[in-house]
């Protein structure tokens, strides 16, 4: 029995002895990568619970590379697979939550490696479907998509997301009814009584052109729901509005565009309350629908290929000076409206309709102005750089009817803007070199859609908006610079942007879902980032500058919100807020020449030390 015990002591202390070496010889890899791993996991945890938290990318950066140090200092530890695709998971959340291309493109790249580096890892399939719906959904790249989709069916062809994918690029056919119906004129429909009190009347459809691009509007009584359809064999836009009907005064014959993108438009009554808008089209490259309230419509933007025809229609006409396409019946005084003088003054109104848009009938909107470079022989600074900004477009807030806000002591707004505006102007031809395009030189109204419009058809390389600030508060004061989005940086962020685009913020907040596709666009193209670049640029040159003017200058900063006067730009947008006219101190500055030329000099500075920040990339140094 004593000899037996003994031996099973050797024995149990030999296997320590073994285990103690195996331990020594092989790193712990498990327990420390787990340690690091949970950490990440619970930083990601308490990002996800702060909303505070979710508006600062150093955060979301934070959480990436703590999950990036578990996956290089332990990569043959199980965690380190899963903190891979983690990683990959974050940049996709960051990219749904501010936009940004960049995160999008990193997302991609992180899901490839993971499936490359973990194949047989149980979210591998995850990793390649999420390749598959980023390419295809994201991006528009079919191409791309169904080389993701490939990967996936190779790589793991029983898998349910290989199936989901596989329906995706081959959805299940469906009869579809012949297209030449859309094309004949319905039967003439007798209603019953009652039956369209509430349909939406569609009142007109105008359109004009500029450069490579055309824009129909189609103004209705109220919101109208619309369906986008892309055909072929004859080429064509076709929008189907719902619960609508025509008005008598449309006429129903097609409208001759004949611009280049466009044959012609046409509008029928399609059933009892439906109406159709067909689009003919001869060079077509893509489209943009979005509606817009206050009065309600529907804007179509229609991009061609920008050949020579479409130049020649730009050198021939003005943005905005044709009109009248469908509908001939209405002349420039239906349209005008009447300004409420109570709603003028932004600084004593809750953020609501502060003066309507009205609809840009032929007469009502001005020749584009345009400031020309006439230096001769002397090469401009941006050519000098080699960059592609060659053309600013600058836009004075408000105007004609429409006065903005008003100060205390009866200042408006669009006054000063204007006068900004035709400073920066000069400021940019003579010191910088570029051509101008002011969408606005005098006192006149310009429907806010009309002012991007103006910049594309010009060939506007940058978008430029200059307003003053308001509000109920007369102590509130300070200068800050907006760049296009439909997340607000904050309350008076939202505020704002409902007074300058004359609408409720319940109103704003409905057209989300409607025009995600216009921001998809921009993100996809580095159009925000581009953006907000300029912004940061002008915001800090406009604090620079003012700071030995005002002594005492209260930086907001760069702020995000959504405006009209920014939508579908296509190019590098901003909206410089100068001021507080319902501030006392800041409305007496803004009546002195002397203060309105230090605000575009800074405006000035800022477009430049953005234009020059570019040039070593043009460069390719």
């Amino acid at each position: 029995m004593l000899i037996r015990g003994r031996s099973c002591i050797a024995a149990i202390t030999a296997c320590f002895i073994l285990l103690l070496f195996a331990a020594e010889s092989y790193p712990s890899y498990n327990s420390e990568a787990g340690r690091k791993y949970a950490v990440a996991q619970e930083r990601l945890t308490d990002l996800k619970k702060s909303s505070k938290k979710k508006k600062y990318r150093s955060y979301w950066m934070d959480c990436i590379r703590t999950f990036e140090a578990v996956e290089k200092k332990y990569p043959k530890s199980p965690n380190a697979a899963d903190a891979c695709f983690d990683r990959a998971g974050l940049y996709l959340e960051l990219f749904q939550y501010n936009k940004l291309s960049k995160d999008m493109d990193d997302s991609l790249l992180a899901y490839g490696k993971c499936q490359t580096a973990y194949p047989k890892h149980g979210r591998a399939p995850e990793a390649l479907f999420h390749v598959f719906e980023i390419t295809l959904d994201l991006k528009k790249d079919r191409t791309a998509a169904l080389k993701a989709y490939n990967r996936l069916a190779a790589a793991y062809p029983d898998n349910n997301l290989t199936s989901k994918a596989r329906t995706r690029i081959n959805p299940p056919s469906r009869k579809k009814k012949p297209e030449q119906e859309i094309r004949k004129t319905p039967v003439p429909v007798i209603t019953a009584p009652g039956k369209t009190k509430k349909a939406i009347l569609v009142k007109s459809i105008r359109h004009w052109s500029g450069g490579a691009h055309t824009r129909i509007v189609i103004d209705v009584n109220k919101p109208v729901k619309f369906q986008a359809e892309e055909m072929s064999n004859p080429s064509r836009l076709v929008f189907t509005l719902q619960n609508a009907r025509l008005d008598d005064s449309v006429d129903k014959e097609p409208h001759l565009v004949k611009d280049g993108i466009l044959k012609q438009v046409s509008a029928i009554q399609y059933a009892p309350d439906t109406v159709r808008v067909v689009l003919d089209l001869a060079n077509f490259k893509s489209y943009k629908t979005f509606p817009l309230r206050g009065p309600d419509r529907l804007v179509i933007d229609v991009n061609g290929e920008g050949g020579a025809q479409q130049k020649a229609m730009a050198a021939s006409s003005e943005p905005g000076m044709q009109s009248d396409a469908v509908n001939t019946g209405e002349t420039a005084s239906d349209h005008k409206e009447k300004p409420d003088s109570a709603a003028n003054d932004k600084s004593q109104q809750e953020p609501n309709i502060v003066a309507k848009a009205e609809p840009p009938a032929a007469s009502l909107i001005p020749k584009v102005p345009e400031v020309k470079n006439n230096d001769g022989d002397k090469t401009s600074l941006s050519r000098q750089l080699g960059l592609k900004i060659k053309t600013i477009a600058i836009d004075a807030g408000h105007g004609g009817h429409d006065p903005g806000a008003i100060g205390k002591s009866g200042l408006q707004e669009k006054s000063i803007t204007l006068d900004v505006a035709k400073r920066l102007a000069i400021l940019v031809k003579e010191r910088l070199g570029c051509d101008v395009v002011m969408t606005r030189d005098k006192d006149v109204f310009i429907p806010l859609e009309e002012r991007p419009f103006i910049a594309k058809s010009k060939g506007a390389d940058l978008f430029v908006s200059i307003h003053v600030n308001a509000n109920r508060k007369r102590k509130a004061r300070g200068i800050e610079t907006y760049i296009q989005s439909f997340r607000a940086s904050d309350r008076e962020a939202m505020a704002t942007a409902a007074r300058e685009n004359a609408m409720s913020t319940k109103k704003l907040s409905e057209l989300k879902s409607e025009l995600d596709r216009i921001f998809a666009d921009l993100t996809r193209d580095d159009k925000l980032e581009e953006s907000l670049q300029l912004a940061h640029a002008v915001q800090g040159s406009l604090i620079d500058a003012m700071k030995p003017v005002q002594g005492h200058v209260v930086n907001l900063g760069v702020k995000r919100a959504f405006f009209y006067v920014l939508i579908n730009t296509e190019m590098p947008s901003i909206l410089a807020e100068v001021g507080f006219i319902s501030n006392p101190d800041e409305e007496k500055m803004l009546k002195k020449d002397s203060y309105k030329q230090s605000v575009a000099e800074a405006l000035f500075q800022g477009v430049k030390k953005y234009v020059e920040a570019r040039s070593p990339q043009m460069l390719g140094i």
